[in-house]
């Protein structure tokens, strides 16, 4: 069937709504892709498939362009995951560019309906399961912030440490100021008296000035 110009229009609109509903809930959370990029990445989905079902033709298989489309967006989710240490971060945002694009093609196809729900199913599972997952590392989650001298020597050695006993370093984040460093995260899978020989090695370092941890 042939796709009107004001089809295609309304298919690409939509799809851009949707993805900004998607984007809107990144902003908000300060994420490194927002309301403008997932707005492009689902209008772009669509146009590349309504571009592609308007010069079709008979027999062509319409889902090589869906499968391009999935094959493009991973490396721009990739650019939007970080590696820091030992802790990847950026990859929920990841997650929901690839979900955008999907929203993009779904809508292009005009699959509105399945579009919308499956829109609201990612707004769920990104919203509402927050605080269950917080429920859930509740008494896991061990926090940490160091303040040590920079250029006197390396924290390497601790990650790979904390790596070694099955510890996740999550959240990091890095001043600097004056020669002087401080270093906040949190650990995930380390048990109270691993957390405090972790924090006690720290104490002894000659670079650390000093450590806060979930036992001072």
């Amino acid at each position: 069937m042939q796709i009107t110009d004001l089809e295609m229009i309304a298919r690409v609109a939509m799809a851009a709504i949707l993805g900004a509903a998607l984007g809107i809930e990144r902003e908000v959370q300060h994420k490194t892709a927002g309301l403008r990029t997932h707005t492009l990445v689902a209008s772009g989905a669509a146009l590349f498939t309504v571009a592609g079902a308007s010069v079709a033709v008979e027999g062509t298989d319409l889902t090589r362009v869906a499968a391009q489309v999935v094959t493009g967006i991973g490396f721009i989710g990739a650019g939007g995951m970080i590696k820091s240490g030992f802790t990847m971060t950026g990859i929920t945002t990841a997650a929901t560019l690839w979900f955008a694009a999907a929203l993009g093609v779904a809508t292009g196809f005009g699959l509105y309906a399945v579009a919308a729900a499956a829109l609201a199913v990612a707004l769920v599972s990104i919203v509402a399961f927050a605080p269950i997952r917080s429920y859930i590392r509740r008494g896991v989650v061990q926090p940490l912030e160091i303040e040590y001298y920079a250029g006197h020597g390396t924290l390497t050695p601790l990650f790979e440490t904390l790596n070694a006993i099955g510890a996740q370093v999550h959240r990091v984040s890095m001043v600097e100021d004056e020669g002087k460093r401080r270093m906040s995260c949190e650990l995930v899978g380390i048990g109270k008296e691993a957390m405090e020989g972790v924090v006690a090695s720290l104490r002894s370092r000659a670079e650390v000035i000093s450590v806060k941890g979930p036992i001072g």
